[in-house]
């Protein structure tokens, strides 16, 4: 109908030749049924919103919609998601009433309050840019993740109460659009005044080589459980992390600016400095060779030391266990040894 009237207007010259409303279309995807198809009245399998809305409230039935898929994707009505919905949001009203009452006793400073610190801004460009995409499902992804995080920073440690304000706020800035209700709560909460539909659009940006760093924590996370459940370690004493020395991140730059052909062994080999390091450094050039295709760059030595101190709480915490981060120059030889760029060596004490 836009469409129609809007070549009406024009072909009685009160538009100025405009003949499209819009400049893009969205065809959005079917809701199916908990039988597997479409929801329709002939069917019989459709859902109420009313009952939906009565027993949830309309921000849940809202939020499910919006995080269950893409707008122009199918997806399939959930009980469950709703559930899941409903629980989310009640954690970020949780989180800001405990907050504002006290309940969330202040700490200091310290390396979870600078992940957490890190991970709301990366949250705040991340989810801004799945808004304008149109990926509102990616959006309230990155939300979620963040709430879990408060959530387990809260646990670990009493939090830095500049942070942690500073990521509710953001939480409820970033829901406003899908949960307007519980984000004018929250926001009310907080203490602020006006509405939070009138304030500002929260502003970050993730910090540089971000997605580098988060794929280092990742897979060093995943690694030491790798290790505690292949080795059936049921209760370790110390765990201890060990990045790469500077030596294999030199060779590893020096591999990068190869072209697909070169031999990388040969090249490695003929730095006088690597060629220092005897087998050790062919071995790694042989590493290299073997994974040439799908190298990419690492943050340098003290950097990927600093993220992983940063997030060293997380492991922590997941195996109430005491963790330390070393450079290669204060870790053992064979931890040393063990470690490559991004790839930490990792010991694990009984």
């Amino acid at each position: 109908y836009a469409r129609f009237f809007t070549k009406v207007l024009d072909d009685i010259d009160l538009l100025d030749g405009i003949r499209e409303p819009f400049t893009n279309l969205t065809n959005q995807g079917m809701v199916l049924g908990e039988d597997g198809h479409k929801m329709s009245k002939s069917r019989g399998n459709g859902v109420s919103p009313r009952r939906i809305i009565e027993e949830y409230g309309a921000d849940t039935a809202r939020l499910f919609i919006m995080e269950a898929a893409q707008p122009e994707k199918e997806f399939a009505w959930s009980p469950e998601g709703v559930q899941s919905a409903h629980g989310f949001l009640r954690s970020v009203h949780d989180l800001a009433t405990a907050f504002a009452n006290g309940g969330i006793e202040a700490g200091e400073t310290g390396t979870a309050a600078a992940y957490v610190k890190r991970e709301i801004e990366a949250t705040v460009a991340a989810a801004t840019a799945e808004y304008d995409a149109f990926r509102f499902n990616h959006a309230v992804q990155s939300v979620r993740e963040l709430v879990s995080l408060l959530g387990r920073y809260r646990r670990h440690t009493n939090p830095d109460p500049a942070v942690f304000e500073r990521g509710i706020e953001a939480t409820a800035k970033l829901l406003a659009p899908v949960a307007p209700h519980v984000a004018e709560e929250v926001w009310e909460i907080l203490g602020h005044d006006g509405l939070i539909a009138e304030a500002d659009w929260p502003t970050g940006e993730a910090p540089e080589s971000y997605d580098v760093e988060r794929r280092l924590i990742e897979n060093t996370r995943e690694d030491v459980r790798d290790i505690v459940d292949v080795a059936g370690i049921d209760d370790p004493e110390r765990i201890t992390i060990a990045t790469a020395p500077a030596w294999k991140h030199d060779a590893l730059e020096l591999v990068l600016d190869l072209d697909a052909d070169a031999d990388v062994v040969g090249t490695v080999m003929q730095d006088e400095e690597l060629r220092r390091r005897g087998e050790a450094a062919a071995d790694f050039a042989k590493d290299l060779a073997a994974e040439a295709q799908s190298l990419s760059g690492k943050l340098p030595p003290e950097r990927e030391r600093e993220a992983l101190k940063r997030a060293a709480w997380l492991i922590e915490r997941e195996f109430d266990v005491a963790v330390e981060v070393r450079s290669a120059e204060e870790a053992s030889d064979d931890l040393a040894g063990k470690a490559e760029p991004g790839r930490p060596g990792i010991e694990i004490e009984e």
